[in-house]
C-alpha cells in the first residue's frame, strides 16, 4: 500500500512524539537527580567541611581565653565546640566513593591534625583546672601551629568543595540544555504537525474541488451528467423502499443548434445558463442537472400532479426569458419542450426505464409542436 504525503508527515510526526516522550522524560528524571545531588551532596559538604577551620579557631581562642580567666562559660563553649567538630568530622568521614579527594583529606590530614590539636587543648583544660595555670599559660601560643598547619588543609578542601559544586553545577547545566533540546524538538514537531494540518486542510479543499468539479457543469453550475445518474440510483432505491413516488422531468431547448448557428456559441452558453437558473429557481426541491448538450432534467421525489405543475412553471418562465430566436417560428423566442414521468417504483424497476419513459414522453412533446409538456405515469 502507497502512503500518501499526509500519512508520512503525521506517522513521522508520531515518531518523533514518542521518542521525545521518552527523552523529555530521561532529561527531566536527570534534571532532579542533578539538582538533589547538589542538595543532598554539594552544599552538605560545602557547608561541612567549611565549619572545620571555625571550629578549630574557635577551639584555640575559648582555650585561651579559659586559661587568662577560668569561668564555666568558656569551658561550656569549648564542650559544645567540640561536639560540633566531631558531629563534622563523622559526617566528613562517611563521604563515599563519589568524592575521593575530599574523602582521602578528611580522612588523612584533617581528622589527625584535629585529634592532635584536641589532645593539646584537653591537656592545656586540665592543667588549668589541677593548678597548674602557669605551665598553661606558657604553652598558650603552642595552639597556634595546629591552625596555621591546618590552613593549608583547610585551603584545598575548600578548592575540592568548589569543585564538587561546579561538577554538580556542570551535570545540573548539562542536564537543563538537554531539557531544552527536548523543547526545541517539540515545537519542530508541533511545526511539523501543523504543517501536517495544513497539508490535510489543502488536500481537502483540492479533494472538494475535484468533487465538485467531476458532480458538477463547468458552464452552467449545476450538476452534471454523472451527478444525476448517482442521484436518480439513490432516489430509486429510497422510492422503492419506501413506496413512495417518483418523478422525472427531461427538457430540451428547442431549436438550440438554429439559435446557436444564428447567434453564435457565446450567446448560445448565456441561453443555457438562463435556462439553468430558472430550472434551480422553480425546482427548489429537487435535483437539477444537465444532462448534455441543450438537455436537462430535474429529479424530484413528488407525484405527477404536483411534478406537472413544477414543469409548467419551468416552461412559462423560460418563455418569460423573452430571449429572442428570429429564426424559430412562429414564436421567435427561446422555449423548451418537456417530457414528464412520474411512477412509485416496483422492485424491478430500473434507472434506465424512467430515463426511457421520459425520453418517450420529451419525443412526443417535441412531435406535438415543442413548448409544452409531454408526460407518461407509470
Amino acid at each position: 500500500m502507497k502512503w500518501s504525503t499526509l500519512q508520512r508527515y503525521l506517522f513521522l510526526a508520531l515518531c518523533a512524539l514518542l521518542l521525545t516522550c521518552v527523552w523529555s522524560y530521561q532529561a527531566f528524571l536527570k534534571i532532579e537527580r542533578e539538582n538533589a545531588r547538589i542538595l543532598n551532596e554539594a552544599i552538605p559538604i560545602s557547608t561541612e567541611a567549611a565549619e572545620l577551620f571555625p571550629a578549630l579557631l574557635n577551639l584555640e581562642l575559648v582555650v585561651r581565653s579559659y586559661i587568662l580567666s577560668p569561668n564555666e562559660a568558656d569551658l561550656a563553649q569549648y564542650d559544645r565546640t567540640i561536639d560540633r567538630l566531631d558531629q563534622t568530622v563523622l559526617r566528613l568521614n562517611q563521604l563515599d566513593e563519589n568524592h575521593p579527594i575530599m574523602r582521602k583529606l578528611v580522612r588523612t590530614e584533617a581528622i589527625p591534625r584535629i585529634e592532635t590539636a584536641k589532645q593539646f587543648y584537653d591537656a592545656q583544660l586540665a592543667l588549668v583546672m589541677s593548678g597548674d595555670r602557669t605551665v598553661a599559660e606558657a604553652k598558650r601560643y603552642q595552639g597556634m601551629q595546629y591552625i596555621e598547619t591546618f590552613r593549608p588543609i583547610d585551603a584545598r578542601l575548600r578548592t575540592d568543595v568548589n569543585r564538587i559544586i561546579a561538577e554538580a553545577t556542570n551535570r545540573s547545566e548539562q542536564a537543563s540544555s538537554a531539557a531544552k533540546w527536548v523543547i526545541v524538538v517539540v515545537a519542530s514537531i508541533a511545526i511539523l504537525v501543523l504543517i501536517a494540518f495544513i497539508q490535510t486542510f489543502r488536500m481537502e479543499r483540492s479533494k472538494q474541488a475535484l468533487i465538485h468539479r467531476s458532480l458538477h457543469d463547468a458552464l452552467t453550475g449545476i450538476p452534471n451528467r454523472r451527478a444525476f445518474d448517482e442521484r436518480l440510483e439513490q432516489l430509486l432505491e429510497e422510492a422503492k423502499h419506501q413506496q413512495t413516488p417518483l418523478s422525472l422531468i427531461l427538457i430540451d431547448v428547442d431549436a438550440f443548434k438554429s439559435y446557436n448557428d444564428t447567434y453564435g456559441h457565446l450567446k448560445g452558453d448565456e441561453c443555457l445558463k438562463e435556462v439553468a437558473r430558472v430550472l434551480k429557481r422553480q425546482a427548489r426541491h429537487g435535483q437539477v442537472a444537465r444532462y448534455g448538450g441543450e438537455e436537462f432534467t430535474v429529479l424530484i421525489s413528488r407525484g405527477l400532479e404536483e411534478t406537472r405543475h413544477i414543469a409548467e412553471r419551468i416552461r412559462q418562465d423560460i418563455l418569460d426569458l423573452n430571449i429572442v430566436h428570429e429564426r424559430y417560428e412562429p414564436l421567435c423566442r427561446v422555449s423548451v419542450s418537456l417530457g414528464l414521468t412520474s411512477l412509485v417504483p416496483g422492485a424491478e424497476t430500473t434507472e434506465k426505464e424512467i430515463i426511457d419513459q421520459a425520453d418517450q414522453a420529451l419525443y412526443r412533446a417535441k412531435e406535438n409542436g415543442r413548448n409544452q409538456i409531454g408526460d407518461m405515469a407509470g
